[in-house]
């Protein structure tokens, strides 16, 4: 099983990405959403921490947005590339990657054609290479997701910082609205 903190990506932006994800690994597409990745199970050596981190971080950070960028490969994958547009996911990294964390290199991408999962990879690249993905994410949320064989789990999700204090202020006015409808 492997754990990770990871951003959906979800909407009408994610509707051509995850096109390309059936056409070039089904396998995948099937079970595991499209998603970027902020903290690998590799660069976690004390998953409490990392949890304890996400707690006190996610609550300060606002939500902030990501974009699509241009199809890459790397490790036999096929990817997009993924923009940090305000630079969020850089800085989350770095707040919660610190030691005894060890991250690794390897840029914001979210994935078409996974090594474990597809052996399209090759062609998937000769038939995307060169193209670009258009579509902006305001990510407002983050999972800590489990997947295995065949499987994907929501562990727990975490709100950003404005987007919990948002969710709280329109639940009391509709409890409100509720009360005074009664």
């Amino acid at each position: 099983m492997r754990r990770h903190l990871s951003i959906a990506l979800k909407g009408p932006a994610a509707e051509p990405l995850e096109r390309l994800r059936q056409v070039w690994d089904p396998r995948m597409a099937d079970v595991v959403p499209a998603h970027v990745t902020l903290v690998y199970p590799e660069e976690t050596l004390d998953e409490s921490l990392l949890l304890e981190r996400a707690e006190s971080h996610f609550g300060e950070q606002p939500p902030f947005r990501l974009s699509l960028g241009g199809v890459f490969a790397m490790d036999g994958g096929v990817f997009v590339r993924v923009l940090d547009v305000d630079g969020a996911w850089a800085g989350l990294r770095r707040r919660l990657l610190s030691p005894p964390m060890v991250p690794v290199d390897f840029p914001p991408h979210t994935t078409i054609a996974h090594p474990r999962t597809s052996t399209q990879g090759a062609r998937c690249h000769a038939a995307l290479a060169g193209q670009e993905l258009a579509g902006e994410f305001r990510v407002k949320e983050i999972q800590f997701t489990e997947t295995g064989a065949g499987s994907f789990s929501v562990l727990r999700q975490f709100c950003l910082g404005s987007a919990h204090a948002a969710s709280g202020a329109a639940d009391r006015r509709d409890r409100l609205q509720g009360q005074f409808l009664q």
